[in-house]
């Protein structure tokens, strides 16, 4: 029998008779294993530490995490049947069965799986499960378009079987995700979008015209490393790339500072301009102008006091 009062320290072994009731308070620290028959009943105040989900939430939180996330798991869609949960899923929870035959079962979008296994008056209640806006909630998967205009990727479903069959390699969550991995060397038309100029809009055209324009239709790959392609102004941008015809690229009769620069192959100081010596052509961007020649000789060229005296 139980005693009256308890204890004021708990005995070192459990007792070989239990008591057949529950004790009226709760015990202050948890048992180290779960119970082998939990209640039936939820309690009536929540956890201390709450649940972690491996699905994310349809609805976000209204402030946004400092670090972006990854582009996580791919998984494709698969039906639950499971009384009062019908509906489609999407988060890796498949049987075996399914996850071997992929074509056969799953789906690369909640749509075609609500339509293929809970077709009819079904349909609405397995898509309501999810709001519609999939930037919320991720109700399709996305693949490169490679059968067919092959400039994106495409979210409708009709993705190739071997595609299906490998989808962790070939599907991705998001039009983001798709574009970077399969499409990285014209990104910006696969998003249908338009970069931010950080280095100017001059870039050259070494097909048509030899010049550098600004015409808005800067290719791609040069979108890309917009550090070595494009330039601020015309000038900086055909000394850039069109330095050996720099007055072509200009359009103009443009002859130079007058300046002076040093000609290293000459052996001596050279002036910025087009025509005899002491002109020594139009000056590079990357060239150190001073007021004469005397200056540039003396910077650029101390240890050869010939410098002053050579000519071109």
């Amino acid at each position: 029998q139980p005693s009256s009062e308890p204890s004021s320290q708990p005995s070192s072994e459990p007792s070989s008779e239990p008591s057949s009731e529950p004790s009226s308070e709760p015990s202050s620290q948890p048992s180290s294993e779960p119970s082998s028959e939990p209640s039936s009943e939820p309690s009536s105040e929540p956890s201390y530490q709450p649940s972690v989900s491996t699905m994310p939430s349809c609805s976000p939180s209204s402030s946004p995490t400092e670090s972006p996330s990854g582009g996580g798991d791919v998984n494709l869609f698969y039906p639950e049947w499971k009384k009062d949960s019908e509906g489609c899923r999407n988060d890796g929870g498949e049987p075996d069965y399914m996850a071997v035959n992929p074509t056969e079962w799953l789906t690369s979008t909640m749509k075609a799986c609500c339509k293929k296994y809970f077709g009819g008056y079904m349909y609405d209640d397995c898509m309501g499960r999810y709001p519609p806006d999939h930037d919320d909630c991720n109700m399709m998967l996305f693949y490169p378009d490679w059968q067919g205009a092959n400039k994106g990727c495409l979210d409708d479903g009709k993705e190739p079987y071997y595609m299906l069959s490998n989808h962790k390699l070939f599907l991705s969550n998001t039009r983001d995700d798709c574009c970077k991995k399969f499409y990285g060397w014209d990104y910006y038309s696969c998003m249908g979008t338009t970069p931010v100029l950080t280095h100017g809009e001059f870039y050259p055209d070494w097909v048509d015209s030899s010049t550098c324009l600004d015409d808005g239709n800067i290719p791609t790959y040069m979108l890309n490393e917009q550090r070595w392609y494009l330039s601020t102004t015309l000038r900086q941008c055909c000394e850039r790339h069109f330095h050996y015809n720099i007055n072509a690229c200009l359009g103009t009769s443009y002859g130079g500072s007058d300046k002076w620069y040093v000609k290293y192959e000459a052996k001596t100081c050279v002036k910025d301009c087009v025509g005899t010596s002491p002109c020594g052509g139009v000056a590079a961007s990357w060239d150190e102008l001073f007021g004469s020649k005397e200056e540039c000789c003396k910077t650029k060229m101390s240890w050869d006091i010939r410098c002053r005296i050579r000519s071109v």
